[in-house]
Formats: C-alpha cells, sequence, structure tokens
C-alpha cells in the first residue's frame, strides 16, 4: 500500500513538513543539550566551590563546634556527616568516572590543598540518605538519560565526596546539582507546533504557487486536444515554469500550423487526384467491349470513393481556423431536410439550450455520417437532441440488426466492415464512423455506439462537452 500523496503538491507539502518538523525536532534537542551542559558546567563549579569551601570552614573548627555549623549548611539538596573512616559507596556507573575524576580535580583546586579526595556519583536510596537530604525520584528514560548523558540530568543522582580534614575526620559531602528538567521539553511543544504550523503554511503557499502554474498547463494541454484553434496559456508564475508554458505554447502553435498545412496539401491532392481519374474514365469510355467497358468503370468508382473516403478521413476537420457559435438543431434539421427531400425517413426531436461553439462543416459530416449509416442499415433515423450544463447529445437511433456487443469499438477503425449485415455491396466504406468519431474527439466529445435493449436497432450518440463559463 503506497502512502504517499498521489499529487505534486501533497507530496512536496510531505516533504518541507518532514524535512522541517525533523529541522525543529534536531534543532530543540540540540537546544536541549546545549542548555543543559551550560546549565551542568556552572552548577558543576558551584557544587565543587560549596564542598570545597564547606570542607575548609569544618576543618578550622573545633570539633565539637561543628555539629552546629553543619546544621546550619545542610539541606534538602546538601548534607555533610563526619566520621572517622571513610564510608562505602556502592559502585557507579562506567560512564560517570570521567565526571568524577573532573569534580575530584575541581573541589582540590577550592580547596587549594592536597587533602585527600574522592568523588562518585552514585543513586542514594532512602536507607543510604543522610538527614535531612531529599532524593529524586525519575523515570525510567530518566535514569537511561542520566547515565548516559549526565550532564543533561545531574539531579537524577547524587554527587558524594570524601575529604580527609587535617585531624583525619573524614568528612563526606552529598550534593545534588541542579538540572534542566526534562519536563521543559513539553513547554517547547507548543512552540514546536506553532512554528511548524507557520513554516507548513508558508511552505503550501509556496507549493501552491508552483503546482497552480503546472494545473494551468495540464488544464491547457488536455484543453489542445478539444480545441486546437484556442488562445495560448498565460505564462506566469516562476521562471523555470514560465519557460515550460512557452515552450507548450510554441509547441502547440507548431501543431496547429502542422494540422494546417496537412489539411491543405489533401487538399491539393484531394484536387489533382481527379484529373488521372477523369482521363481513366475517359479512355474506359472509349472501349468496344461493353463487359470490360462496364468493369472498368465500375472499377473506377470503387477507385474513386475510397480515395475520396480516405482523403475525407484525413481532412475531416477542415481548415477552419477559429470555431463559431453555431444552432444545433438547425444543423441537424438541415440535414434531415436534405435526407427527407431524397425520400428517407428521418425524424428529430429536442432542442439545445445555448449555441455550441464548434466547426459547422465538421459536425455537420459527422452527423451526416451518422445518419447514412442509420439509414443504410436501418431504412429510417430518429435524431434525438438532449443538452444540458456540462455535455450537448445528439442520439441517432436506427431500426437494423445492430451489431455484436464485442464488434462495437472495433467498427470506429478505418476500412473496418462487419461482414454479413454491412459489407462492401452494400455501399459502405468503412470509413463512416472512423470519421465521425475523429471529428467528435477534435471537438473534446466522442461517439458511443450501444444496441436497443429489445434486439431492434442501434444507438449511436455523439457526445459534446460544454465549454466551461
Amino acid at each position: 500500500m503506497n502512502l504517499l500523496p498521489r499529487s505534486l503538491f501533497g507530496r512536496t507539502l510531505l516533504v518541507l513538513s518532514a524535512g522541517l518538523l525533523f529541522a525543529e525536532v534536531a534543532s530543540q534537542v540540540l537546544n536541549f543539550f546545549d542548555r543543559g551542559s551550560g546549565v551542568y558546567r556552572l552548577a558543576a563549579q558551584q557544587t565543587a566551590r560549596r564542598i570545597a569551601q564547606s570542607a575548609r570552614i569544618l576543618n578550622r573548627l573545633a570539633p565539637e563546634q561543628r555539629g552546629a555549623v553543619i546544621d546550619e549548611i545542610i539541606g534538602p539538596t546538601f548534607s555533610v556527616v563526619l566520621g572517622r573512616t571513610p564510608i562505602s559507596v556502592g559502585e557507579g556507573f562506567a560512564e560517570h568516572d570521567r565526571y568524577e575524576r573532573d569534580l575530584a580535580a575541581l573541589i582540590k583546586f577550592y580547596l587549594r590543598s592536597q587533602w585527600d579526595t574522592s568523588v562518585d556519583i552514585t543513586a542514594l536510596g532512602r536507607e543510604r540518605r543522610p538527614r535531612n537530604y531529599e532524593g529524586v525520584d525519575t523515570t525510567p528514560l530518566e535514569q537511561w538519560i542520566a547515565r548516559h548523558f549526565y550532564f543533561v540530568l545531574p539531579g537524577a543522582f547524587s554527587v558524594v565526596a570524601q575529604i580527609t580534614l587535617e585531624d583525619g575526620t573524614n568528612a563526606v559531602f552529598y550534593a545534588r546539582m541542579p538540572q534542566e528538567p526534562l519536563s521543559r521539553l513539553e513547554s517547547l511543544l507548543p512552540r514546536l507546533l506553532l512554528n511548524l504550523a507557520i513554516f507548513v503554511a508558508l511552505g503550501a503557499l509556496a507549493v501552491g504557487m508552483i503546482t497552480r502554474s503546472l494545473e494551468r498547463l495540464a488544464r491547457a494541454a488536455e484543453a489542445f486536444g478539444a480545441d486546437p484553434e484556442g488562445a495560448p496559456l498565460r505564462e506566469s508564475g516562476p521562471r523555470e515554469v514560465r519557460s515550460v508554458i512557452h515552450a507548450f505554447n510554441r509547441m502547440r502553435l507548431q501543431l496547429r500550423n502542422h494540422l494546417q498545412e496537412r489539411a491543405q496539401m489533401l487538399g491539393a491532392i484531394s484536387h489533382d487526384l481527379q484529373t488521372p481519374v477523369t482521363r481513366l474514365r475517359l479512355r474506359a469510355e472509349m472501349l468496344d467491349d461493353a463487359g470490360r467497358r462496364a468493369k472498368f468503370l465500375r472499377d473506377l468508382d470503387e477507385m474513386e470513393a475510397l480515395a475520396g473516403s480516405a482523403l475525407e478521413f484525413c481532412k475531416s476537420i477542415g481548415t477552419e481556423l477559429e470555431r463559431h457559435p453555431l444552432d444545433v438543431r438547425a444543423l441537424v434539421a438541415s440535414l434531415c431536410e436534405d435526407w427527407s427531400e431524397a425520400g428517407r425517413d428521418v425524424s428529430l426531436e429536442g432542442n439545445p439550450r445555448s449555441p455550441y461553439r464548434g466547426h459547422p462543416q465538421a459536425l455537420r459530416r459527422c452527423v451526416n455520417n451518422l445518419v447514412e449509416n442509420a439509414l443504410r442499415y436501418g431504412a429510417r433515423a430518429r435524431i434525438t437532441i438532449d443538452d444540458d450544463d456540462k455535455v450537448l447529445r445528439v442520439a441517432v437511433r436506427d431500426e437494423g440488426p445492430g451489431i455484436p456487443e464485442q464488434e462495437l469499438e472495433r467498427v470506429f477503425e478505418p476500412f473496418v466492415r462487419l461482414e454479413q449485415s454491412r459489407n462492401r455491396e452494400s455501399g459502405g466504406t468503412g470509413l463512416g464512423l472512423a470519421i465521425a468519431r475523429k471529428v467528435a474527439r477534435w471537438h473534446g466529445g466522442d461517439i458511443h455506439l450501444r444496441n436497443v435493449p429489445d434486439g431492434k436497432g442501434l444507438i449511436a450518440e455523439l457526445v459534446l462537452p460544454r465549454s466551461p463559463a
């Protein structure tokens, strides 16, 4: 399952959002570590100085005076216990050895003497804590951070410094350093979300400006198939997008010119082809053998019909440079009138809601081919016009045998004829539906065939899209 957005806008915004989120999180983590290290350096100096000053004071006092002084200096995060021998401190973590060495050296620096000094960083249980010294309850995450990154959360463990005074008394100092609380990250979350929301909004605006230009380009490329004579796309947006739009407009103009040149060339070929066909027809008329003359003329008629149909297929769009609003009902009604004057049964129902912009000659040829097929294979043609805001439909129904379902699409291929009911003897060349569909798709529409449910006839429906207002 692909969880990535399908659109360029969604994917670009996702990448930007993910990058911004990663950058914000990394920035906050780095800031947290940097701030924690700064707090630790200051706290380590203050703690070492406090331990050294307290040791110097106790060293100068008489043994009977030290208890009163200790009562004054102890507190929840600092305590002193005097004894004759060093106490046993539980083995700490190897990760803290360098901090212990640095603290011991710092205490000796502030003592300004070479008294025996040892430092251990350890977790004190309730039974090992001196009086008035408060412990700190930590979560497993805080314990892991304090073990591997002690400078970030030094308060999770206690510093136990043992100093041997000049009279041999062992002074044990318990100290807990201030730390950057891990809960501070919770206060950073709203700011993180706010920054991310601002960046995402700005990113969405920037990406939207790019993708809107690309969407306009995509719509213009799609509209080009429906209306090659439409106006060029306005060049706007970033420089790269403007360059792409400019290239598209140039390609569009070249294709349009190519189509016009092809239509003009094929028109000239159609005109020039009449001369050799006419010469052959005159020579055939001069044949003495009536049977051979009839065969020659029949072959010439067939050749002329095939050549004319093939050229009509290639020229089916015509040479009009612009589309024009036209009354579809009037166009179809004129066709019906022509066929009726020829003695054929053709009827028309329905009215379009408004004029349709298109090529009159091309649309007339398209509908005429549908009507001609209906009359050829079904004896009569019933035309219905249905129109709404989105599409204009012109349906032509005959009363013929219909077409097998598996052949409904194949009959649109050039020169394809069904062997049984639609063959050359009936006058078809296999290009009528191909030309009709070509014209329909040139206008952005299509032609669909479907058999009448009761098995009596075929419906050929021309679907033309309405251009947006």
